[in-house]
């Protein structure tokens, strides 16, 4: 048999007045319990995902203490300069010579032109002198 038991209700009221220093008192109490637990969880957590984190970088096949290989380097008259950098000076100046001697051929190709021209010209001017002659012949 189940017995329903209800909650008894108090005869006495209790009329107790509280002080607004002594609520802030234990409201700060509370509030910093609760501040300190919490510090307290959020700390577990980053310890326990920093192990995580650790074990997992650990079975990874990493190896430790890699160094990377020095630059190599070339002297010349006393200066020390990168391979790279003077890999890509000699080939800029390749880029500069070739776009010289291209201005030059451009050059030489107008003289050419010119002068394929005149003698087109001299050409069918002596081919005009050479008909009128053959014709005066006859």
């Amino acid at each position: 048999m189940l017995i329903n038991k209800q909650p008894e209700k108090p005869t006495e009221q209790v009329n107790q007045s509280v002080s607004k220093d002594e609520i802030e008192k234990i409201v700060h109490k509370k509030a910093s319990a609760l501040a300190t637990s919490v510090e307290l969880k959020i700390k577990q957590q980053t310890e326990n995902q920093t192990n995580v984190i650790n074990k997992k970088l650990d079975t990874m096949l990493f190896p430790k203490n890699v160094s990377f290989p020095q630059p190599k380097k070339i002297a010349f008259f006393g200066f020390k300069f990168l391979r790279t950098s003077v890999v890509i000076f000699i080939l800029s100046l390749a880029v500069f010579w070739s776009l010289v001697m291209n201005i030059k051929q451009m050059e030489n190709y107008q003289v050419l032109k010119t002068q394929n021209n005149q003698l087109t010209e001299y050409i069918q001017y002596l081919g005009k002198t050479e008909k009128e002659k053959s014709k005066k012949v006859k």
